[in-house]
């Protein structure tokens, strides 16, 4: 499994072991767009782009975040287990 694999991985248990929902997203005709949309009922929801430890944004990709952070969408980078339990408690307001 590759290092952003395993990020995803965990990203995904975690969301789903605490009621969330979580969906690979394919933008047709749009490059740098996140990776995954993660929400728990509410709706509380976020944009996910996953990365290999280490790894940033690509200038495409932070683009495409801007967009969507301006449209008031909430765009997370992940790229650590540590990251991914901050971005579900982020989500979900801070409930575990």
């Amino acid at each position: 499994m590759t290092p952003e694999g395993k990020i995803e991985a965990y990203l995904r248990r975690r969301v789903l072991e605490t009621g969330g929902r979580i969906r690979k997203l394919s933008w047709i005709g749009r490059r740098g767009a996140p990776d995954r949309l993660i929400w728990w009922p509410g709706p509380l929801l976020a944009f996910v782009e996953l990365k290999a430890p280490g790894k940033k944004a690509t200038p495409q990709q932070a683009r495409e975040h801007d967009r969507l952070r301006a449209d008031g969408f909430t765009v997370l980078v992940v790229d650590t287990p540590e990251g991914a339990e901050k971005a579900v408690m982020l989500v979900r307001g801070g409930r575990k």
